[in-house]
């Protein structure tokens, strides 16, 4: 009898675990759900796609298809890295498309205790692209949310949030 609490005891505990692809933009460490990530490309160069938004980081062939890259530097205001960058493949309910980070690191299994929700006094873009950060050992691994960073929904939070909905499609 006392092994069916123990069976649910280490059912919460692996309910409670999160397994994350580790990436850096700059000395930020970010974090991505792996369930979201198809796959991986390394050293990567996105070809530049005219009159786009700032963030698209470009148009990559991926398997027979051409791919959207979302460029995290350039929704963190960052500066633009010369040379390949890495690009996650990440699904989301609008489709597939890339994000560009300047390098992938490990597969990290964080901890629910672990985890703190954005602060209140973060401004309006970061709320919108993060999705709150775990504390590790050496420091934090703040989330981003596939769900998010899809290309269609960038365009309409930026459409959202400009002076009088200007920039919006009629």
């Amino acid at each position: 009898m006392n092994r069916a609490p123990t069976a649910s005891r280490s059912q919460q505990k692996a309910q409670s675990l999160v397994e994350v692809c580790s990436v850096r933009v700059g000395k930020v460490l970010f974090g991505v759900p792996i369930t979201h990530i198809l796959e991986i490309v390394g050293a990567a160069r996105p070809r530049p796609v005219p009159l786009a938004p700032a963030y698209v980081g470009g148009l990559v062939h991926y398997r027979g298809d051409v791919l959207t890259t979302v460029s995290l530097r350039q929704l963190l205001a960052l500066p633009l890295k010369e040379g390949a960058q890495d690009i996650l493949v990440l699904e989301s309910k609008g489709g597939c498309f890339g994000l560009l980070v300047d390098s992938v690191g490990e597969v990290l299994t964080a901890s629910a205790a672990d985890y703190e929700p954005n602060p209140s006094i973060l401004e309006e873009r970061p709320r919108q692209l993060l999705a709150g950060a775990y504390k590790l050992k050496d420091g934090l691994l703040v989330m981003l949310d596939p769900e998010r960073l899809e290309p269609m929904r960038l365009d309409a939070t930026r459409h959202d949030s400009s002076p009088s909905g200007a920039g919006r499609a009629a």
